[in-house]
């Protein structure tokens, strides 16, 4: 660092029209450098989004390849006035320790980052369930955090270091997803009509899949009441809107057959 302020020192004490004129090359360099990057930059980007890469990952090279090339750019000024290279090697040394030391939770988050962005868990505008009860539609990845979109319309940040290390439902990972509907009955209703009707009424909505087709199962017996469930298949983007459709369906067929659907029974005595 001493070596850095005596060339700067040096630089002034022994200014003279060569030196005024190395220091307007500077600035002229510096301008057309800066502007260079930006075009650069510009390219860089279209081309890039021409290729597959996601677009979290494309927003974090665009953002380490700027800081790199004007960083390069402004190092690469000092030495050409004069500064020893030498001193900046030895400052980006113990800069580089120092900062290590004081960001160790920032940096695990910038590793969890880089792991999310190679390896893809998921992708911007998946909806994820974390292992930490966070769930919603991811916007953004950046280097540091993940952000998430709640179907409440509330943001969530995450630091990446959880989520990388953590248990990820990705319910956006294939093209379609299962929807069940489970409900009880009377011990004493009839175990194939209600299968059927509710078969029948998981057909009727647009959104539900005839392949698988739909399917209806006695699962068990329990405090007297038999307990079905539903299973059909719908596209992943239409799974939530299918899944309120096919509840109202299966529900106004059985009210049409009158079959009871029951909640638990409860004893409840007094003592």
């Amino acid at each position: 660092m001493d070596n850095i302020w005596k060339s700067i020192e040096t630089f002034f004490v022994s200014f003279t029209a060569d030196a005024a004129l190395k220091l307007l090359g500077a600035l002229v360099m510096l301008l057309v450098g800066l502007k260079a990057i930006k075009v650069l930059m510009r390219l860089l980007t279209r081309s890039m989004e021409k290729s597959k890469l996601d677009r979290g990952l494309l927003g974090f090279i665009n953002n380490l390849l700027s800081f790199l090339l004007r960083f390069t750019l402004v190092v690469s000024l000092l030495i050409y006035l004069g500064v020893p290279a030498t001193s900046f090697i030895a400052i980006l040394s113990s800069a580089g320790l120092a900062i290590g030391l004081a960001l160790q939770g920032s940096l695990s988050n910038f590793a969890g980052g880089l792991m999310l962005l190679f390896f893809h868990p998921f992708r911007v505008g998946d909806y994820i369930i974390t292992q930490s009860g966070y769930e919603g539609t991811v916007k953004d990845i950046s280097m540091m955090y993940t952000t998430l979109e709640t179907l409440d319309r509330r943001r969530v940040v995450l630091p990446n270091a959880g989520l990388s290390n953590g248990a990820i439902t990705n319910n956006s990972a294939n093209a379609i997803r299962r929807i069940d509907i489970s409900l009880t009955t009377d011990f004493s209703a009839d175990v194939p009509t209600v299968r059927r009707l509710m078969e029948e009424a998981a057909a009727i909505p647009p959104g539900v899949l005839a392949d698988p087709p739909p399917a209806a199962t006695l699962d068990k017996i329990q405090d007297g009441l038999l307990v079905f469930t539903l299973r059909c298949f719908a596209k992943t983007p239409e799974w939530w809107a299918t899944l309120l459709l096919v509840t109202e369906t299966v529900k106004a067929r059985l009210d049409q057959h009158q079959v009871p659907v029951r909640g638990p029974l409860r004893d409840i005595r007094q003592v």
